[in-house]
């Protein structure tokens, strides 16, 4: 059985808004493959084959991207383009690929910007594709979620979903973004070390979100909620942790949602911290620290607010504090915590401790990982005879120009969308 939380909207006047739970960042746009400075290269017959396939199926996947209604593990185009341009990058025997920079790639940022990075290096193009198609993942949770009609299979693709954009995002950062030239990107580009340590910390703590929730409607034990809530809140912390040092004009939208986790999790835990204390008789705990979860859970409430009003880049408007998922821990917190109180008035009369009880619980079940993912084989078709077709000697890599850096118009995709239906239960998810 799966969990996966409901998007859910409320009526403001006349307007409905959408309050999303999950933030998305854009999906990075590109420019179509210019070959027409290869002809001096392309003096064979195998030579154009290879150019034009690759021209034909790039452009069918990046047509394919913002389709979040398609399944990207059964998009025949990924593992037809992947092996093509790994071919550009690197050559049968292992070694760098004499055709790597041939061909100029043009690709802008999911955090905002219309103005792309240029590069003629086909390492560069591998990790931009490979982030996208993780953002491509990331979306796809987010559309499968917003659906009416929901069954076991639905909300577990959610939860995989998440954890294959989280590996795909590993990939990039341990086994490409080495290769690539640091000296020419920004700090908040996407294939930087921070962004993408972003992206696969999200990913990783949103498909534990999951678990958190489905563990809540099942009514596990009050320690394991508490540690899985623990577990979950430190990922959106990490993550929060590798954007410090990016610039500010683009991550503090990013950050104020990862900020809202954190402080939203943390209350969690100290929320059933606190009654699985009282279960021990240990009411003084008990109430310091369902005080201390009123708090993160008040602190939580304004990191909302700063989120909605913070400068940024994001698809849809995402409200968190508005989702029936936050809305439901601020009452089971009081109600808790009024518990206790009463009960240390009639029964125990312990002192409330000064120092907060720790939280030593490691969550030892439900914990999300990264799916590995593996980069598809050297297409068949670049054998060394094919590379040898490539007259590259009698060419120098593409000139980047002036016009290669003008304005991108931004990628389509489709509206991840929203239910309109509140959802009458105890955590504000639902349960297949």
């Amino acid at each position: 059985m799966y969990v996966t939380i409901k998007y859910y909207s409320i009526r403001n006047s006349n307007k409905q808004d959408m309050s999303h739970w999950f933030h998305r960042n854009c999906l990075k746009a590109t420019g179509p493959l210019d070959t027409k400075h290869l002809t001096p290269v392309l003096t064979s017959q195998k030579a154009n084959q290879i150019v034009n396939e690759l021209k034909q199926k790039r452009a069918q996947l990046v047509s394919k991207m913002g389709d979040l209604l398609s399944d990207p593990r059964s998009t025949p185009v990924i593992e037809e383009y992947l092996p093509l341009i790994r071919g550009f990058a690197q050559s049968v025997s292992g070694a760098a690929s004499p055709l790597q920079n041939l061909l100029k790639f043009r690709w802008t940022q999911s955090l905002g910007g219309r103005n792309p990075e240029v590069q003629n290096d086909a390492v560069f193009e591998i990790a931009n594709v490979c982030v996208n198609i993780g953002l491509w993942y990331m979306k796809r949770a987010a559309k499968i979620a917003s659906s009416n009609n929901y069954a076991e299979a639905e909300a577990k693709e959610v939860h995989t979903c998440l954890r294959t954009a989280a590996g795909i995002f590993e990939y990039v950062l341990d086994k490409v973004s080495p290769h690539l030239d640091s000296s020419k990107l920004e700090d908040w580009f996407d294939i930087t070390v921070p962004i993408l340590t972003a992206y696969k910390l999200e990913c990783t703590a949103e498909a534990q979100e999951v678990t958190v929730a489905r563990a809540i409607e099942l009514k596990h034990k009050p320690d394991l909620i508490s540690a899985l809530a623990h577990e979950t809140s430190k990922l959106f912390s990490d993550a929060d942790t590798a954007l410090r040092e990016c610039d500010v004009e683009f991550v503090t939208k990013w950050r104020r949602y990862l900020q809202v986790k954190i402080k939203f999790y943390a209350a969690y835990a100290r929320s059933f911290q606190g009654e699985y204390l009282l279960t021990l008789d240990k009411c003084g705990d008990s109430i310091k620290t369902l005080r201390e979860a009123q708090k993160l859970y008040k602190e939580a409430q304004g990191l909302c607010k700063q989120y909605e009003h913070a400068p940024g880049n994001s698809v849809g408007e995402v409200r968190p504090a508005r989702h029936p998922f936050f809305q439901k821990l601020g009452p089971v917190i009081d109600l808790r915590l009024s518990k206790s109180e009463r009960e240390n008035g009639f029964i125990y009369y312990q002192k409330i401790p000064e120092e907060l009880p720790e939280l030593e619980l490691k969550a030892t079940f439900g914990l999300a990982a990264p799916i590995p993912f593996e980069m598809p084989e050297v297409h068949a078709i670049f054998t060394e005879e094919a590379y040898k077709d490539f007259t590259v000697q009698e060419t120098a890599p593409p000139k980047i120009s002036g016009s290669d850096k003008d304005d991108l118009p931004p990628a389509k995709e489709t509206d991840i969308g929203g239910d309109t239906k509140n959802i009458d239960n105890d955590s504000g998810c639902v349960i297949q």
